[in-house]
This record gives C-alpha cells, sequence and structure tokens, in this order.
C-alpha cells in the first residue's frame, strides 16, 4: 500500500502522471512495484485519478477492508440485539444430544466457508 515516504522528495517521486505513463515510463514503474513494493499515485490534470500497487498490497487491502466491514457489522448487531435473543453452547448440545467430544471428533471433517 502507499507507505509513508520519509521526505518529499520520496513522495513527489510516487506521483506519475498519465503522460508520463504513455511514453514508456509504464514499464519502469511496473519493475519498481514488482522489485520494491512500490506504489504510485497517478494524476491527470494534476488531481489524481488513480494508484498503481502490487497484487500482493491489493489483496491485503482487500482483506483489510472486508475484515473492517465484519467488524463493524457485528458491533452493530450486538448493539441492536439482547442476550435474551442467544441461545445457550450448553442447551444446543443437549437438544441435540451432542457433546463437546463428539464435536472434537469430527471438526477437522467438516468444511465451512
Amino acid at each position: 500500500m502507499l507507505k509513508n515516504h520519509s521526505n518529499l522528495s520520496e513522495a513527489i517521486e510516487k506521483i506519475i502522471s498519465v503522460s508520463e505513463l504513455g511514453r514508456g515510463k509504464a514499464s519502469k514503474i511496473i519493475k519498481n512495484i514488482e522489485l520494491n513494493n512500490d506504489s504510485y499515485i497517478i494524476v491527470k490534470n494534476n488531481k489524481p485519478r488513480a494508484v498503481i500497487m502490487s497484487v500482493d498490497d491489493y489483496k491485503e487491502m482487500i482483506e483489510a477492508q472486508e475484515k473492517l466491514e465484519l467488524l463493524l457489522l457485528s458491533a452493530k448487531r450486538l448493539q441492536t440485539t439482547n442476550q435474551s435473543d442467544y441461545i445457550d453452547y450448553d442447551d444446543i448440545l443437549k437438544e441435540f444430544n451432542v457433546t463437546n467430544e463428539e464435536i472434537d471428533q469430527i471438526k477437522d471433517s467438516v468444511e465451512l466457508e
């Protein structure tokens, strides 16, 4: 992802215009991303329009976004539900006549998505 740069000149070097990309600089940028895990801001008419980053950084960013969305959803659910809405784990085991030991024996064979 876009990293903190230690000085202004480093940050400015990571800003690339669309026209520079069109003049053959794209290959150099992609090579820097692959070798140094750099990220670049692409500007058009002096306004940021896009970011170029490594696939690994992109995947990491998407995973972080998904985790944040789940965290926000769970926080909202915790605020809007009552404790009485929940069923105790032990009560579920009793209802289905299952023990913790039986669950431990089969848990590795069950695949959850």
